[in-house]
């Protein structure tokens, strides 16, 4: 009865899940009928989630704004687009795409009584790739990534900020995205802070409650640089808390590459950058970049002076830079070597040397 009860009343949600519940007794029943249950709402929930794509799509451009300012909320990325692929730590890509596979095959999920991961915590230093982590979710699973914008749901006014994010928090839970509540530290900070007044501790409640009741339609991201100051509730709210850690040089050399960088030169700048934030490697390489528009030098000299200058004494690195000044200009290895009184071989060394 119940069942039929929340199909005529439209609760699609809660006829889904009770659905699944019966389909799993039919199933350990042995009965026919699981399997014919179960393909209808594989394609019904297919269905049910091109049209919701399709709503957010056209809601893409829409936000709730601030009462008093008429400030957006929110910022609404769709389609949301990585210009290179990120590089995370080995436990940070699995995660990931743990998060990914379940979202992309909830059908088998729900026929089983279970939900994909429905929030997700994100903690480690600046610039370890967390912001990037929303992003690359939102692209992959094609729905709208929604950031929370801090600076206009913050109000200083007595209750605003607790209902800028009551309000955001529908907002994002009316279409399938990812919401991303960046500096969540801002928001869920320990309720046992006595510098902080009875307005955020009454913001933290609203947070706990809202990620205790969060639909599977929508995924919620929270990232923090300073877990250190979350209220203890906060964590054992999450689906999934991923730990990002510090750059390595392995990741660095292998981002280096995919921004176009050769064995040789990833291999002598990544020491430099390991254990830094990973957004610096991208800006660094674009200022190298600049430098051999504006002052005539080789890709590989100004990345060198920028990030490892100490490296243009060494005479292998100089060997190296002189063999990219003339691979630029477009002589065939034989032909270097010939020129620097050097075998094909060493060239091709000093091309892809590791550091």
């Amino acid at each position: 009865m119940a069942l039929v009860r929340e199909g005529c009343a439209g609760n699609a949600t809660a006829f889904q899940l009770r659905l699944s519940r019966l389909i799993a007794r039919l199933r350990r029943e042995k009965s026919p009928l699981a399997a014919i249950l179960s393909k209808a709402l594989s394609e019904a929930s297919e269905s049910r989630l091109t049209l919701a794509r399709d709503s957010a799509a056209q809601q893409a451009t829409l936000s709730p704004v601030d009462a008093d300012s008429n400030l957006p909320l929110t910022t609404i990325q769709f389609p949301a687009h990585l210009g290179v692929q990120p590089v995370w730590a080995p436990e940070i890509e699995a995660g990931l795409e743990s998060v990914i596979q379940e979202w992309q095959q909830a059908d088998k999920l729900i026929a089983f009584d279970l939900e994909p991961s429905r929030t997700l915590l994100l903690s480690g230093p600046p610039g370890v790739g967390k912001t990037l982590a929303a992003t690359y979710l939102a692209e992959q699973l094609h729905i709208p990534l929604v950031t929370l914008n801090l600076a206009a749901a913050v109000n200083s006014l007595l209750g605003k900020t607790g209902n800028n994010l009551v309000r955001v928090l529908s907002h994002a839970r009316s279409q399938p995205c990812v919401l991303l509540l960046d500096e969540f530290d801002a928001f869920a900070k320990r309720r046992d802070d006595g510098q902080d007044v009875g307005e955020l501790k009454r913001v933290v409640n609203v947070l706990l409650q809202a990620i205790d009741e969060w639909p599977s339609t929508s995924l919620l991201v929270a990232a923090t640089n300073h877990e250190e100051l979350l209220d203890r509730a906060v964590f054992r709210r999450f689906d999934l808390w991923l730990r990002f850690p510090e750059s390595t040089k392995s990741q660095v050399e292998t981002l280096l590459l995919r921004l176009g960088c050769d064995q040789g030169l990833a291999a002598q700048i990544a020491p430099a950058l390991a254990g830094h934030p990973l957004s610096d490697t991208p800006r660094l390489i674009n200022r190298a970049r600049r430098q051999v528009a504006l002052n005539g030098v080789t890709f590989e000299e100004a990345a060198l002076s920028l990030i490892a200058p100490e490296t243009l004494k060494d005479e292998e690195v100089k060997r190296y830079l002189q063999v990219k000044r003339m691979q630029a200009e477009g002589k065939s290895m034989r032909a270097i070597g010939k020129e620097l009184h050097i075998n094909a071989s060493t060239v091709s060394r000093l091309l892809s040397r590791k550091g």
